[in-house]
C-alpha cells in the first residue's frame, strides 16, 4: 500500500525489554491501591470514625486529600528510587524511560504519579477520567496510559519474572 522507503515507522521499545502485559499492569494497580488505602481506612478507624459516623462534605474532603497525597509520595518515591511500586515487584513489572530504558527520575515518577490523581480529583466525574487514564494503555501501541505518555515512561516485563 505504501510506496518503497514510505513505511510508517512503528514504535519501539528499547533494545532488550518487553511491554508488561495490561493483565499484570492491572494486578499491580489494583494492590499498590490496597497498599495506599488500608492504612488510610486503620487511622481513621484508630482515630474513632466508624462508619455510623455523620460523613460531612469535610470530612471527606480532608480524608480525600490525605489519601491522594499518600498516592501521590508513594508512587513517586518507589518509581524514582527503584522504577517499581510493591504492586509492580509482585507482578514482576517496572517502569522504565521510553527513550532509554532506564529509571524514571524525579520529575518522570512525579508526574507519572501526578497525572491519574489529578484527573481522579474532579468532583463527579473523578472515577471516571481515572480510569480513563490508565484505560488509554489498552489501545495505544506501547501500552501507555495517559499517565505514561505525560513522563515519557513504558512498563515493561521485569528480567526476574519474564516468563
Amino acid at each position: 500500500m505504501f510506496p518503497a522507503g514510505n513505511e510508517v515507522a512503528q514504535p519501539a521499545v528499547p533494545a532488550g525489554l518487553t511491554l508488561a502485559p495490561i493483565s499484570r499492569r492491572i494486578g499491580g494497580l489494583i494492590l499498590d491501591q490496597l497498599i495506599v488505602a488500608c492504612p488510610a481506612v486503620i487511622v481513621i478507624v484508630a482515630l474513632g470514625f466508624t462508619p455510623s459516623d455523620s460523613v460531612t462534605s469535610r470530612s471527606v474532603l480532608i480524608f480525600n486529600v490525605a489519601l491522594t497525597s499518600m498516592a501521590f509520595v508513594y508512587q513517586t518515591i518507589m518509581v524514582a528510587l527503584l522504577g517499581r511500586t510493591v504492586g509492580k515487584i509482585a507482578l514482576g513489572t517496572k517502569v522504565v524511560r521510553l527513550v532509554d530504558g532506564r529509571r524514571p527520575g524525579w520529575s518522570e515518577a512525579a508526574m507519572r504519579a501526578l497525572v491519574p490523581l489529578a484527573f481522579g480529583a474532579i468532583p463527579k466525574v473523578g472515577v471516571f477520567l481515572g480510569v480513563m487514564v490508565y484505560s488509554l494503555a489498552l489501545w495505544t501501541p506501547l501500552r501507555q496510559g495517559l499517565h505514561d505518555k505525560a513522563a515519557g515512561t513504558l512498563v515493561v516485563r521485569h528480567a526476574a519474572l519474564s516468563v
